[in-house]
């Protein structure tokens, strides 16, 4: 009995406290804080967030790098993913924003602490809903339900996360949002007007290691698909329709293919010193090569996709893409949206995934 009213009583002290923090958090961000205003988000949710958050968490993967695309990056007071060396290169007050241990399992105490008005969050609906019970909105601005048929449905869908962002975060961001939109079609049309006219049969096959191990990797209803296909690549694992697949070492050798790109954490060396790989004709005729990586992994929903597609096309097809300067066009683009003059030395460590200089 005293068991019982002992653990019933804890049940009330931890309630108390929980409400005590949701109370300060509306009364912060409430009906005494700025005006609100109604969204709804890419999976369809509508939600009421602020008109001028202040106090973001990115804890959907690519969110922080399309936040700081945005000019907003001085709002983010905490994340789920540590971010690149050159993330923190462009945004030294990175090392003052709060990474939490876990984005699968929420701290909600800890973001009523921090004072969190906004979180941009992936689809799951148990999590959104303990944050939003909380006093917290959360938006996703990924859309999880529509898959791409096609080159043209992806890059649609893409302008329309980007636009979200936007929209969520302001005037400002809404229009720094349309002017990347169409800086983005115009980089993608100038080079899919060329690989869109190269036959099938003759684009190499290509597999793409985006995961912590060689075999973790992207299907059909992944991204990084169309990003290759745009390239003039054909993706190994297209036709099975998931999103991120684990793949075997069997599967690998069956498709046998003659490129690999390799992202995560994996690198080259691993794979070509692998006797499991040596069979693999990408191995073979040493076709391996390190994705880049600037503010984000740049084939993996990073704003910088479109620099991807221009890197891997020319590797697909040098002869084609001779007079396209990724150097030049890697160095454009920072100073155009980052705002932040990249060298020439710089943006070869960038395309060559090296950290930068200290």
């Amino acid at each position: 009995m005293k068991r019982g009213i002992r653990r019933n009583t804890m049940a009330l002290v931890l309630f108390l406290a929980l409400a005590s923090l949701v109370a300060l958090h509306v009364g912060r961000y409430g009906a005494f804080a700025a005006p609100m205003k109604t969204v709804t988000d890419r999976n369809g949710r509508t939600v009421q967030v602020p008109s001028d958050p202040k106090r973001i968490a990115c804890f959907f993967g690519p969110s922080y790098e399309k936040v700081f695309l945005l000019g907003s990056a001085d709002r983010v007071a905490a994340m789920s993913l540590k971010q690149s060396l050159w993330a923190h290169k462009l945004n030294p007050n990175l090392k003052k924003v709060t990474v939490m241990p876990s984005y699968s399992d929420p701290d909600v105490e800890r973001l009523l602490n921090l004072g969190i008005d906004l979180v941009f969050y992936w689809q799951w609906p148990q999590q959104t809903r303990r944050m939003e019970t909380a006093g917290i909105p959360v938006v996703c601005p990924y859309d999880s339900v529509r898959v791409p048929r096609n080159s043209g449905e992806f890059m649609r869908a893409y302008k329309e996360e980007v636009r979200f962002y936007g929209l969520v975060l302001g005037e400002k961001a809404r229009k720094i949002a349309e002017s990347y939109c169409s800086y983005y079609d115009r980089k993608m049309q100038r080079i899919v007007a060329i690989t869109s006219k190269i036959p099938e049969n003759r684009k190499p096959t290509v597999y793409y290691i985006t995961g912590r191990n060689p075999f973790a990797t992207q299907g059909g209803a992944g991204s990084s698909r169309w990003l290759l296909e745009m390239a003039g690549g054909r993706m190994v694992s297209r036709d099975l329709d998931r999103n991120f697949i684990d793949a075997t070492m069997e599967q690998v050798i069956a498709w046998d293919p003659e490129v690999i790109l390799v992202g995560g954490l994996t690198t080259p060396d691993a794979i070509r010193s692998d006797p499991r790989w040596k069979t693999i004709r990408a191995v073979r005729e040493n076709r391996v090569y390190t994705c880049p990586e600037g503010v984000f992994i740049w084939g993996h929903g990073s704003s910088e996709g479109h620099l991807f597609v221009l890197w891997l096309a020319k590797i697909l097809y040098p002869d084609k893409f001779r007079s396209f300067d990724l150097i030049r066009e890697t160095r454009e683009y920072f100073s155009r949206f980052y705002h932040y003059p990249l060298t020439e030395a710089e943006a070869r460590r960038i395309i060559n995934r090296l950290p930068p200089e200290k």
